[in-house]
């Protein structure tokens, strides 16, 4: 078969023209595979930036096939004249509202088995979120905490950061700090949207997964030829992001690069001099991406640059104040992956991902001279650090999805190695892998209900794995009501900082224990939804109940007087329940929910449960005849909480009292959507510290703490302006 790059034929006389389903544009240089019937020749080129393409047909019937990246492929036969129109539809998983994370294939969220919570780009826009830590803001059953030297901390059902898995387009997120991935280093200014499961997926993504899964899903789909987006986001208190993006569609494939910088001067309760207790950052980010389509298969090439400065600027020294000591911490990520999404016949999938992602974090302390402005390297060893990651991930899936079969089904493989070195691990160098298969079914017996039940298997070169299973149930009613139930087996091995971490200085004396055992947890699930609707109007109640218990759950304990190390908890049982819902009444919309956390551990030493209730509504007003998006978010944070064991071997509590956080915004576009104007006011209620009671945790932990919240109200005005040659 002779394949010939074939331009316009001046004796053509078949005409085709290509154009989106959705919106009925014409899509520019669609490369189209064409055979004469008649003499089995066949040709190849792409349509004009009309969307359209003259064919020779030589009198014959033509039969056609359309491979267009973002779009599902077509086929179809033509008689030898005449001019048609073919609407071409968009790929599932190019769309914002479609879910990828744990599925077979991308899919609607009201048909996923699995409770999906999705965060999709118009409230990202409606929030002014710049980064992650923004946007989970005001999301129900999560609770951030505040280090500005170590970032947030992240706590999911009651359930600490170390347990929920963070992913970008599928690939795991390292870097973390205390335990936690600090969520302002993830920035959102090139993402879709947010998959959040709630409870283990242990089964798909090994460990690092008992509480659920974050997954970031960045823009790949592009259906003009060329786009440009500039966005400026600044704030009161001395935060000056920008950013700029250019996106390229040639041919079938799509070239996307973005840049940006963000920068925030510091921030104080008080006047101090020079030091800060909101540190001066500097961040500065790019991301080049490529997207082809060649044949069956949806290539995607990505790479990914993060650097960040923090300055910690001390208090003059006595008794002449001429001198200080400042403290410098540099972050580096450097991400890659290579990921294939390919169609296969009889609908088959075949999925594959490779990654390569580095961190690198440094400190360095330096003597500054007030006077002459000298910025001195300190000579001590101990004062400086750079602690150095790499993980290496090669996934793959090989899936047979079809609707209304009553058996589909996944198997799949996930290799892992990361490795670590620094002086604050032992022997300076570690290396953990892991190895594991994964299989997992869906059964359909009838329209109503389906089941899913998995299994994986995994060894690892540093600790004894075990076997996890889960299973999911779905039923849906007649009366647009969906039953979820399921139970998955949880498993985190204990990462290379609470093995082999040596840290040990003026100021710090904490080691890592290389006799820890894995964390292990049961997680049960039931979940009620139902949809209600009326014309355009519509609601849909959901309730939710969530049991997680956890036996060896990894903790940091005092040993003695300022020496920590990490030691096994007994047992930890977190119980949820929501209730809430989204809802949309003319120009109204929004989400409102109410949840409920019970804590428990078991031990002989403490009982007593701990409960945590948090209120959420989000509104928005869409005003039609002025074009203005207005939107208030709130909500009120109850009573939360944290456990530590003494150098008895105590479990002590420290509580955190209620507060209620609340942000105001409005939106609107101009001249056919080339400019956007956002503002607002963000802690409106102007929140900045909460007294906690009992020991933090930490290092230099006080009977009586001041947990830094937020920097007070503050006013913001974000300007995009975006381009697009069609």
């Amino acid at each position: 078969m002779a394949f010939l790059a074939m331009g316009l034929s001046s004796n053509a006389q078949l005409q085709l023209k290509l154009i989106n389903a959705e919106d009925s544009t014409a899509l520019c240089f669609a490369p189209i595979k064409w055979t004469i019937l008649n003499t089995g020749l066949s040709f190849q080129s792409t349509t004009n930036e009309l969307g359209i393409l003259d064919i020779d047909s030589k009198h014959s019937r033509v039969a056609i096939r359309i491979t267009y990246l973002g779009f599902e492929i077509k086929k179809d036969t033509f008689n030898g004249s005449g001019k048609y129109t073919i609407p071409l539809k968009i790929d599932l998983k190019y769309l914002s509202e479609a879910v990828v994370t744990d599925q077979y294939a991308a899919i609607i969220p009201e048909k996923s088995i699995n409770r999906v919570l999705l965060i999709d780009k118009k409230k990202i826009k409606s929030m002014a979120a710049t980064n992650l830590n923004d946007l989970l803001t005001n999301q129900l059953n999560v609770n951030l905490s505040q280090d500005n030297i170590l970032g947030t901390g992240l706590t999911l059902m009651g359930i600490s950061g170390q347990n929920i898995k963070i992913l970008l387009d599928g690939v795991p997120i390292i870097g973390r700090m205390n335990g936690n991935i600090d969520l302002t280093q993830i920035n959102l200014n090139d993402v879709e949207r947010i998959e959040i499961i709630e409870g283990p997926l242990s089964v798909a993504y090994g460990t690092n997964a008992l509480a659920g899964a974050i997954n970031i899903i960045t823009k790949k789909k592009q259906l003009h030829k060329v786009t440009l987006n500039v966005s400026s986001h600044n704030e009161s208190i001395g935060r000056y992001n920008n950013s700029v993006s250019i996106g390229l569609r040639k041919y079938n494939g799509v070239y996307r690069i973005s840049a940006g910088r963000n920068y925030f001067d510091g921030w104080s309760t008080a006047n101090y001099i020079r030091f800060q207790e909101w540190k001066p950052k500097e961040q500065l980010f790019g991301n080049i991406q490529y997207l082809r389509k060649i044949g069956l298969f949806d290539l995607t090439l990505k790479s990914e640059i993060f650097k960040e400065q923090i300055i910690n600027k001390g208090l003059p020294r006595q008794p002449y104040y001429e001198t200080a000591f400042d403290e410098y911490y540099r972050t580096k990520r450097w991400d890659n992956a290579i990921t294939t999404t390919s169609k296969l016949k009889h609908n088959r999938y075949l999925n594959l991902l490779l990654s390569y992602n580095l961190y690198e974090r440094t400190k360095n302390r330096y003597l500054f001279n007030r006077v002459n402005l000298d910025n001195i390297l300190v000579p001590e060893p101990n004062e400086h650090d750079t602690s150095k990651f790499t993980a290496l991930v090669f996934r793959g899936t090989y899936t047979k999805s079809m609707l209304k079969a009553k058996l589909n089904y996944q198997i799949g493989w996930d290799i892992n190695s990361e490795t670590g070195s620094g002086r604050k691990l032992v022997n300076q160098l570690a290396t953990i892998r892991d190895f594991a298969s994964f299989l997992s079914m869906e059964l359909a017996p009838n329209s109503k209900w389906q089941i899913k039940p998995a299994l994986r298997v995994s060894y690892n070169t540093s600790y004894q794995t075990i076997p996890l299973p889960s299973v999911n149930l779905k039923y849906t009613a007649p009366s647009n009501i969906m039953l979820r139930a399921s139970y998955a087996r949880g498993f985190r091995a204990p990462d290379l900082k609470e093995l082999y971490l040596f840290f040990v200085d003026v100021n710090h004396n904490i080691t890592g224990n290389p006799n820890l055992k894995p964390e292990q947890s049961h997680n049960f699930q039931i979940s009620l939804t139902k949809k209600i609707r009326k014309k355009t109007n519509w609601m849909e109640p959901d309730l939710a109940l969530l049991y997680n218990t956890i036996s060896n759950r990894i903790i940091l304990a005092n040993v003695k007087d300022t020496k920590y190390t990490y030691g096994n908890l007994e047992s930890f049982k977190a119980l949820t329940s929501n209730l809430g819902g989204r809802y949309k009444y003319r120009s109204l919309s929004g989400n409102i929910g109410i949840s409920n956390t019970l804590v428990a551990t078991n031990t002989t030493h403490f009982s007593n449960p701990f409960s945590s209730i948090e209120l959420l509504g989000n509104i928005t007003f869409n005003h039609a005849k002025s074009g203005i998006n207005t939107s208030l978010f709130f909500k009120l944070n109850g009573k939360s909480f944290n456990f530590v064991s003494d150098e008895f071997g105590n479990l002590t509590k420290s509580t955190l009292p209620n507060y209620t956080w609340m942000d105001l915004t409005a939106s609107k576009s101009f001249y056919n959507d080339k400019w956007s104007i956002s503002t607002g006011i963000k802690n409106i209620l102007n929140i900045k510290t909460i007294a906690a009671t009992g020991s933090l945790g930490g290092t230099h932990s006080n009977s009586t703490n001041a947990l830094q919240i937020g920097m007070g109200r503050l006013y913001f005005i974000k300007l995009d302006y975006n381009f697009v040659r069609k």
